[in-house]
């Protein structure tokens, strides 16, 4: 046996006298999910928003219900509709922000089930069961009328009223009609707290005039705003008493008791809408399930619901339906919403009114003087445009340079081209001071002496500056005997000098590296220690000459970088030197 919950569990009272009135209906609708107006927050619960004017709004949902109708006659169980797939069509147009249109149908996709058979009495051999659901199937046409009487757009509270009839359009024999008019009036309250919280309740009746029990009709839901707006989650649940007992037909041969048991249904729902903020933003997709409660006819064990809505905002709806300067193009459309121009295939023009500033007859955005009349029948970049722009006597035509003015002959150029003049000759410095110009100096950033030697003239004597490197021409001579005490002899100090004054010359050098390299004879670790001493001996006299101590570090390489072959007395010669390396420029 199936769960309580979500089956009509019913006592099949066959061939027993019933009232005339109750005997009156031999179908029923069975299906209990009347869905909200297109553009609503909830599946199953109305609210008493309406949002915008003339903005339509449509959904198509599509839904599945398990075991709405079980009949049992002591132990024997049928399914008389096992399961039901239904799509519900639905449209509604909202108008003056307070009124709401809207209709619906629902549509048997998929139905099945025993049917409605007696009991003890087998059916003819291959016919149907009496009372077996049909589908594809229509349901009942479904008009509504909504009016918010209280409260404005995103107020927490809002309060509306709703009155609905359904059409006996549906099919009679297949569980989606009852052959007659039915109307439902519904009081409404709801509302948006900030932007996290909707919330929706509903209450009203259902009046039938097929004789099958008329029903109290009541809901309610709550969501959160989530992602700006952008997704919807929350439950919801809508439920229905009957108003008076009675029996149903299920078939021409078949009825059923009904006594006065409240059905209910829960969805939890969540919707999204993945393109907001962009022109495709009123698309929306939600889903929802939830199980059914009590054995009222109609409830499911569970019902699981897909939707695809098109629900834009009402701002977004009047939007894309204005047309404000009244061109006959919507202003979503239009470049200019404003003021009124013909349709262009260029979106940046559309709409937009052809102005001419120059009078010239050339609309300004094909205009390439706006601002000065010219000739109509130019084309490309000279449409619109004087003949002679420049004045300068030359068709523009065949001017190569119609904005500058220029001889017709070229003068040695391009015709309507203004001569070139010689560009004046570079300013003759004396960047270092050295009383030695720039072209005359071979060195012209060093100061130095006058020399009969051009490749020397104006360069200093013992010093030369390499790329980073600053080298000394002549080797420094050291003083005394003590290795790892080295000072520097006095015929180098004017190499020190001189080495000073080059690097005052070059603020720019914030970094320099003093130094000191030993031949390859001797002991290494000797000669490491030796160069030590003798690169910090010269950093110290470096410093005593004026140089910012900060900007000088010594370090010694010992016999680690040869420039010459040690096997050589010469070579070994080369290998004992000192030099500077600027590590970092400002």
């Amino acid at each position: 046996m199936k769960p309580s919950f979500g089956t009509a569990l019913l006592l099949a009272t066959l061939s027993l006298p019933v009232p005339a009135a109750a005997q009156s209906s031999t179908a029923i609708a069975l299906d209990q999910l009347d869905p909200s107006p297109a553009g609503d927050p909830f599946f199953g619960v109305p609210s008493p928003f309406v949002d915008g004017h003339l903005v339509p709004r449509a959904h198509a949902m599509l839904g599945y219900a398990d075991g709405p109708l079980t009949l049992a006659q002591g132990e024997i169980e049928r399914d008389v509709v096992g399961s039901q797939a239904l799509l519900h069509l639905g449209a509604s147009l909202a108008l003056w922000n307070r009124l709401l249109v809207a209709v619906a149908l629902p549509l048997a996709v998929a139905q099945t089930g025993d049917g409605a058979a007696v009991p003890g009495e087998p059916a003819p051999p291959d016919a149907p069961a009496p009372g077996a659901p049909d589908a594809p199937a229509a349901g009942d046409l479904r008009l509504g009328l909504r009016v918010r009487a209280l409260g404005e757009k995103n107020d927490p509270v809002q309060l509306g009223a709703s009155f609905g009839v359904h059409l006996p359009t549906g099919a009679t024999d297949a569980y989606m009609g009852e052959g007659s008019v039915q109307v439902a009036p519904q009081l409404l309250v709801g509302g948006r707290v900030e932007r996290w919280l909707v919330w929706s309740a509903a209450a009203g009746a259902t009046f039938r005039s097929s004789g099958n029990p008329s029903t109290v009709t009541y809901g309610g839901g709550a969501a959160l705003l989530l992602w700006d707006e952008r997704l919807q989650v929350g439950p919801e649940i809508y439920a229905a008493t009957p108003i008076q007992g009675g029996s149903v037909g299920l078939s021409d041969r078949t009825r059923v008791e009904h006594t006065r048991t409240t059905r209910a249904e829960t969805l939890l729902g969540a919707r999204v809408r993945p393109l907001a903020h962009t022109a495709l933003g009123g698309l929306v997709v939600g889903a929802a399930g939830g199980p059914g409660f009590g054995n009222g006819i109609g409830t499911p064990a569970f019902r699981l619901v897909g939707m695809l809505a098109w629900a834009p905002s009402g701002d977004e709806g009047a939007a894309s339906a204005a047309d404000t300067d009244g061109d006959g193009l919507l202003d979503a459309e239009e470049a200019c919403p404003y003021a009124a121009g013909p349709r262009s295939a260029d979106a940046k023009r559309n709409g937009c009114p052809a102005e001419d500033r120059d009078e010239d007859g050339v609309p300004d955005p094909d205009d390439a003087c706006p601002e000065q009349a010219g000739e109509t029948g130019a084309a490309g970049a000279r449409r619109g445009c004087p003949l002679d722009m420049d004045a300068d006597g030359l068709p523009d035509a065949i001017d190569f340079c119609p904005k500058e003015p220029g001889p017709a002959d070229g003068n040695g150029t391009k015709p309507g081209c203004p001569v070139p003049t010689a560009p004046p000759p570079p300013p003759v410095t004396d960047a270092d001071g050295d009383g030695l110009l720039d072209p005359d100096d071979a060195c012209p950033r060093e100061k130095g002496p006058a020399s009969e030697d051009a490749a020397a003239r104006g360069c200093p004597k013992r010093v030369r500056v390499q790329g980073d490197e600053v080298v000394l021409l002549e080797p420094v001579a050291w003083k005394g005997l003590q290795a790892l005490q080295p000072a520097i002899d006095p015929r180098s100090a004017p190499a020190v000098e001189e080495l000073a004054a080059v690097i005052q010359d070059h603020p720019e050098w914030a970094r320099i590296e003093v130094q000191a390299h030993t031949d390859g004879t001797g002991d290494k670790r000797f000669n490491q220690m030796i160069s030590e001493a003798r690169a910090e001996a010269l950093r110290k006299g470096l410093v005593e000459k004026g140089v910012a101590a900060e900007r000088l570090a010594a370090k010694g390489y010992g016999a680690s970088k040869p420039i010459a072959d040690n096997a050589k007395a010469e070579g070994r010669e080369k290998n004992r030197r000192v030099q500077l390396v600027v590590l970092e420029k400002k």
